[in-house]
């Protein structure tokens, strides 16, 4: 991400906006479909609107993609109370239904329903870690925790998922 499209876009420049998180922009929807299930593509939409209106003032402090990210998780958490009730996810068998067979499949299936019995706020984390790349602190930054509990609760989830999976705990 050259400096440069950050500060056209702080300036209110549409392309430069639009080159700035177009790269984000699978792992972002991925993120709100694991946390939302229906209703991903509108906190989708509100997310790059608030994005887009929030770039100006946008410090630096953080990367690119842990603020988008963040607006994400603010986004989530409207759409969740709006609901009144917990995450809705993506069931492991419909999102493996439309996977072709190949070698390492069952290995894959067997992680991805250990994964399903998870938090949705854990499965945020291993899907921000594992998934889209994030480091610690950029991963706790995200979700609104200190970067020791996510250290704490991902050393823990590996450990129970290592463990569900027939490996040593």
């Amino acid at each position: 991400m050259p400096e440069t499209d950050l500060a056209r876009a702080r300036e209110c420049d549409p392309a430069a906006f639009e080159r700035l998180v177009t790269p984000l922009l699978p792992g972002l929807f991925g993120f709100l479909r694991r946390r939302l299930g229906q209703g991903a593509e509108d906190a989708y939409q509100e997310t790059l609107l608030a994005a887009w209106r929030a770039v100006g003032g946008f410090a630096g402090h953080s990367s690119v993609k842990t603020w988008l990210y963040a607006i994400a998780g603010y986004k989530c958490a409207d759409a969740l109370r709006k609901r009144g009730r917990e995450p809705k996810t993506v069931e492991a068998g419909d999102a493996l239904a439309a996977e072709p067979f190949e070698e390492g499949s069952l290995e894959r299936m067997d992680l991805k329903a250990a994964v399903s019995t998870l938090k949705p706020e854990d499965r945020s984390l291993i899907f921000l870690v594992y998934s889209q790349g994030f480091g610690l602190r950029e991963a706790a930054e995200t979700l609104g925790i200190s970067e020791g509990t996510a250290k704490s609760r991902l050393h823990a989830l590996r450990k129970r998922l290592r463990t569900s999976l027939g490996g040593k705990g």
